[in-house]
């Protein structure tokens, strides 16, 4: 339930993060964002930690409560998870696939299904014979459905060694015989990350189709996931110059309470900034 006392205020072109000596930064492919806050040293001590003892059910190893996990009808209900997942997928195809070097496919069904595990099922067997053709490939694939709920799949395609890689269209189509299938290079002025993560909005009705347990994307064990570490001033300061990065954009999260005289206190103040390797 959602704390009617917490105000969480956003301040644009905030550079706040200038004050940090050390920073936590977040690298995905032509990508670079940096985070800061100003309560970051926490004490571990007593620290309440959850652990899993059944799908759903939680238990508090500090004070052995069991929390049960909050249900949702469908992942549209939760849109905050959608949404996250969408955000986790940008970083994911700028980290593989930030200059295009790969395929894009799509794969549809001659008789519609609605059936996630029977998608899931058909995928695994094509996956299974078009690597053993391709051993070097991996994917990212993006699950969508139609105005009717019937699914199709997005695929993006690569050979994880960065070589030169020629995915053949009939042998897409020989893998893949549940119904119409297209494959093509990928285009070089097309942000995919873009493309899928701007499709999940609150307003966007198909999200309703997503129940629990249904992964939004997926991906091969052999694609690239984002590094995070942590530096200091002088360290970003050289990967920055180096890398070239271009400040992109920069923010601030206030995380406030609204105390009862009506007055604000503020309990964490987030500084984020985004960059961008430049065109050279």
């Amino acid at each position: 339930m959602k704390d009617e006392n917490i105000i969480v205020r956003k301040e644009k072109n905030d550079n706040g993060l200038d004050d940090f000596y050390f920073v936590k930064a977040t690298r995905y492919g032509d990508h670079l964002d940096l985070m800061a806050c100003t309560n970051s040293i926490r004490k571990y001590k007593n620290k309440p930690k959850c652990k899993k003892v059944e799908k759903g059910k939680y238990i508090n190893t500090v004070t052995n409560e069991y929390i049960t996990a909050k249900q949702y009808a469908n992942r549209g209900d939760n849109y905050k998870l959608l949404k996250k997942s969408a955000e986790e997928l940008y970083k994911l195809i700028h980290c593989n696939f930030y200059k295009n070097n790969g395929f894009h496919a799509v794969l549809t069904y001659r008789i519609p299904t609605i059936d996630t595990k029977e998608v899931y099922h058909d995928f695994k067997i094509f996956w299974q014979k078009l690597r053993y053709h391709y051993p070097s490939i991996g994917y990212i694939s993006i699950l969508e459905p139609t105005q009717k709920g019937v699914w199709h799949i997005h695929l993006l395609l690569k050979d994880v060694t960065n070589k030169n890689m020629y995915v053949s269209f009939y042998d897409i189509r020989e893998y893949w015989d549940k119904g119409i299938c297209y494959i093509s290079k990928m285009r070089e002025n097309v942000d995919y990350g873009q493309y899928f993560r701007k499709k999940i909005t609150v307003d966007n009705e198909l999200l309703k189709f997503y129940q629990p347990g249904v992964r939004y994307f997926r991906h091969s064990r052999n694609i690239k996931k984002p590094t995070t570490f942590r530096l200091n001033k002088l360290e970003l300061e050289r990967l920055i110059k180096k890398g070239d990065y271009q400040l992109v954009d920069q923010y601030s999260l206030s995380i406030n309470k609204l105390d009862y005289d009506g007055s604000e206190s503020t309990l964490n103040k987030i500084f984020y900034r985004k960059l961008r390797k430049g065109e050279n």
